[in-house]
């Protein structure tokens, strides 16, 4: 039986041929958590979606400011960062 980090790395590599390799440049990975920052952040709202990640979180106080978008895959909380959102006011 794989260990849980073991598995999450599987996942992981999934991950990663769903939304291709060359468009992420940092992964970090937990026993329980998959953290992805694009290489391009406009693309992260896209991987995100691809991903089925649909709970953003934006970031305005940090510089500069992001979204995190969250979900889960296989168990895994997945994280992928993406450029600030531009929230339109009703």
């Amino acid at each position: 039986m794989a260990s849980r980090l073991e598995a999450a790395m599987a996942t992981t590599a999934r991950v990663l041929r769903t939304v291709g390799a060359d468009h992420i440049e940092i992964v970090t990975l937990t026993r329980g958590r998959i953290c992805l920052q694009p290489v391009d952040l406009n693309q992260g709202e896209q991987i995100a979606r691809a991903l089925g990640c649909d709970f953003p979180l934006d970031h305005r106080m940090f510089v500069p400011g992001h979204t995190l978008w969250t979900g889960l895959v296989e168990g895994l909380e997945i994280q992928v960062r993406s450029a600030l959102r531009q929230v339109v006011a009703r």
